[in-house]
């Protein structure tokens, strides 16, 4: 690596550990800690929700994606944020923040019982043991390219990159994370700016030419627009991106907090917009940077990159024609995409742990500040749990099988998790009991289809596996179903609803 780029990335390091330093002066009580004390700007929280969706996925696997055979097969599924940003502003902020809560998972035990939220907050912290592992490996990968070493310097890589996300987010707290975020995103939108014009500068047709090449190739197609339920059709990807963001923006907890960080009702619906007005055109322009990619490579010879496989043309690229100290921006905007993911998770599940599992179960008259200081060392115990899990995939080569088990134990847990807490936000009627009924009903059924997805069931029962729905349907057909069921077997118990929902839902 060059030492202007080295120079350049030092440089944001030391503004990320600068901001936890600041920070942590600010967060000794447990509402300071996980929620920077309800007081952050709008703009500020915006900025951080777009680096924390948009994540390290965008910036290497969506120009890889891309450049490679699948094209813009995804690229209207990202669309999809823009009616989640509207449900999110009309339900999920609304009610979040007149409930006054602090974890996402506490709104489902005052509407559902204690039950739900363990269950709810369960599925989050299994989720982001696994998440975390796999993104501190892939983008290990990637440094791992960048620096040209071999595969003896993936654990130093590895333990470097989580030591520094763990600093600033184990002292510095939801706030630091946010404040971070909003650097992570300028120099991830940033990096990405930059490497357009110098694309365009080595081909010797410019813009047009560029375009001729991307439309000739069917660089720009979208995919099947059939209705299919046995292939990755356009809409089955749009199906599937607009249940994980309404997942996202409705149940996750790094979200969740991000609402309730805001300092009033109208910051936080100002951020969501923000959130969205950001993170649509940077999924986009970077789908677009894979096919000027694609392009590059074609046209211009002797780039050496022909031979290299897709996830690795893009940072091999920025080293070898991004000018430097340029190039080391670039490079930060990288980092900087993985760390926003990263000290999101953090934080996130420190606040889980501690708020619905020690708080209510074990300790429940604790002073505020003893809340933070468990909450640090949970921040501390995760990181150490990340970089082991990272360190893990590494050695024993299998992130392909761990993200398929990842994958399979999600969409079991918590694969209609949404629809539990839609059935919460939207409905009057439904209660614990028809939740709970719900909630094994579609556990059951999901694992079933999973079942019949194995090579097991090809050989045992061929015409029902054959006969199954693609996996990517998974998650639609489970909201469907708790969704479905839940208000059914509230029809049919007609059991009374205890407790005053009325700040509960849409119709308080």
């Amino acid at each position: 690596m060059r030492l202007a780029d080295q120079v350049v990335i030092g440089l944001g390091v030391v503004v990320l550990l600068a901001i936890g330093a600041v920070c942590s002066r600010r967060n000794q009580t447990a509402e300071g800690y996980f929620l920077a004390g309800r007081s952050m700007p709008g703009w500020v929280v915006g900025c951080s929700l777009m680096a924390t969706i948009v994540s390290s996925i965008t910036f290497l696997a969506l120009p890889a994606f891309a450049f490679g055979p699948n094209n813009w097969h995804n690229g209207l599924a990202h669309l999809s944020y823009i009616p989640g940003i509207a449900i999110a502003i009309l339900v999920f902020i609304p009610l979040y923040r007149r409930a006054q809560v602090s974890s996402a998972y506490e709104y489902l035990e005052r509407r559902f019982g204690l039950w739900a939220r363990l269950y709810a907050a369960a599925s989050f912290v299994l989720y982001q043991f696994f998440r975390t592992g796999l993104v501190l490996y892939s983008v290990s990968l990637g440094i791992k390219a960048i620096l040209q070493v071999d595969d003896s310097a993936m654990p130093w890589i590895m333990i470097t990159g989580g030591v520094l996300v763990s600093l600033y987010t184990v002292i510095g707290g939801l706030q630091a994370v946010i404040w971070t975020d909003v650097f992570q995103a300028i120099t991830l939108i940033g990096g990405g700016l930059l490497c357009f014009p110098v694309i365009v500068s080595h081909l010797p047709g410019g813009v047009s030419q560029l375009f001729d090449v991307a439309f000739t190739d069917g660089k720009f197609d979208f995919g099947d627009f059939g209705f299919s339920l046995s292939g990755k059709t356009v809409w089955a990807y749009i199906m599937a991106e607009f249940l994980v963001l309404m997942h996202i923006l409705g149940t996750d907890q790094t979200t969740v907090q991000r609402y309730c960080a805001a300092k009033s009702d109208k910051d936080a619906s100002r951020a969501a917009v923000i959130g969205c007005s950001l993170a649509v055109p940077t999924w986009t322009y970077f789908l677009f940077l894979g096919t000027c990619l694609y392009v590059f490579v074609k046209v211009v010879p002797g780039t050496q990159l022909a031979g290299l496989t897709e996830d690795e043309v893009f940072p091999r690229f920025i080293l070898t024609y991004v000018p430097a100290g340029v190039g080391g921006f670039v490079l930060t905007g990288l980092l900087a995409s993985a760390m926003s993911t990263l000290d999101s998770s953090i934080n996130g599940t420190a606040a889980t742990v501690t708020t619905d599992f020690y708080q209510r179960l074990w300790r429940k008259d604790g002073a505020p500040e003893h809340y933070a200081k468990v909450g640090k060392v949970i921040s501390l115990l995760f990181s150490v749990v990340m970089i082991s899990m990272a360190c893990a995939i590494h050695f024993s080569r299998e992130a392909e099988a761990l993200d398929n088990l990842q994958r399979t134990l999600l969409s079991i847990v918590s694969g209609g998790l949404l629809s539990l807490f839609l059935v919460g936000f939207l409905t009057l009627r439904v209660e614990s009991v028809a939740a709970i009924i719900a909630t094994i009903t579609t556990t059951l059924s999901i694992g079933g289809w999973l079942i019949m997805a194995t090579p097991w069931a090809a050989r045992v029962v061929p015409s029902v596996a054959q006969s199954m729905p693609d996996s990517f349907w998974v998650s639609t057909f489970a909201n469907l179903i708790m969704f479905g069921v839940a208000y059914v077997a509230s029809l049919m118990l007609q059991r009374r609803q205890e407790g005053d929902i009325r700040n509960l839902t849409v119709w308080g």
